[in-house]
C-alpha cells in the first residue's frame, strides 16, 4: 500500500506562521501546542510530540517537515504522521502536504509498558520529548532515527514532484483537504541528497 499524501491549500496567515519557523538544516523535538495550525485541535491532542526537520533546497529555499508522533491507544503504539511545505525565498508555498498511513520502515514505535500508564493516567505525554533520539532534542539530517528519516524523504519526494508538476495544482476554493491525487512517478531521495543539493553536506 502507497503512503497517502492528501494536499491542503494554506490560508495568508497559516503561510505566515510557517514563514516564522525557524529553518536552519536538521531536526529539533518540540511538543505538540508547538506545532503549527495547520494541525486541527483534534489530531493534535492525540499527538505525543513531534520533530521539525529542515533541508535546503537546489534553488534556495527549504524543504520543512513537521513528523509527528501521533499515540495509537488501541495498538498500543506510536505512528508518525507528518506535515509539509517547502518554503520558497519569497515564502511558503501556496500548499502543503499530510501523508497519512506511511509506508517508509519503523514508522510505528511501540513505547514501554510505563508510558500507556501515564496515557491511562494524565493522557497523552510527551514520550519522544522526554526520550529523544539518541538522548538529544535537536541535531543535524545524519542523525535522524530511521523512522523519522523515512518519513522526511516521503514528504521531500511529494513535494518535489508537486513542483514539478507531476501532481495536479489544488483548487483554491478554500482551504482543507482536497480530493486524492494521481500518484508521482518515483523519486530517488534521500536525506543525504537533501543536503548536497542544497549546497550543504553533512558528514
Amino acid at each position: 500500500m502507497a503512503d497517502k499524501p492528501n494536499w491542503i491549500n494554506l490560508s495568508s496567515s497559516q503561510r505566515d506562521e510557517l514563514d516564522g519557523f525557524v529553518h536552519a538544516p536538521g531536526y529539533r523535538v518540540v511538543v505538540r501546542n508547538e506545532l503549527p495550525s495547520v494541525f486541527p485541535e483534534r489530531f493534535r491532542a492525540k499527538i505525543d510530540s513531534a520533530l521539525i526537520i529542515a533541508a535546503p533546497t537546489s534553488t534556495g529555499g527549504t524543504y520543512l517537515a513537521f513528523s509527528a508522533n501521533r499515540v495509537d491507544l488501541k495498538a498500543r503504539a506510536l505512528d508518525i504522521e507528518l506535515f509539509g511545505v517547502i518554503l520558497h525565498s519569497t515564502g511558503a508555498g501556496p500548499s502543503g502536504v499530510f501523508i497519512h498511513h506511511g509506508t517508509w520502515n519503523d514508522r510505528t514505535q511501540y513505547p514501554p509498558d510505563a508510558f500507556w500508564t501515564g496515557v491511562l493516567q494524565s493522557g497523552v505525554a510527551q514520550y519522544v520529548l522526554a526520550s529523544p533520539p539518541a538522548s538529544r532534542s535537536a541535531g543535524p539530517l545524519t542523525d535522524l532515527p530511521r523512522g523519522h528519516a523515512g518519513s522526511f524523504e516521503a514528504i521531500v519526494q511529494q513535494i518535489r514532484a508537486h513542483e514539478e508538476g507531476v501532481i495536479e495544482q489544488p483548487n483554491t476554493r478554500s482551504t482543507g483537504p482536497l480530493a486524492p491525487m494521481r500518484s508521482p512517478r518515483p523519486v530517488n531521495v534521500s536525506v543525504r541528497w537533501a543536503m548536497t543539493r542544497g549546497g550543504t553536506q553533512q558528514k
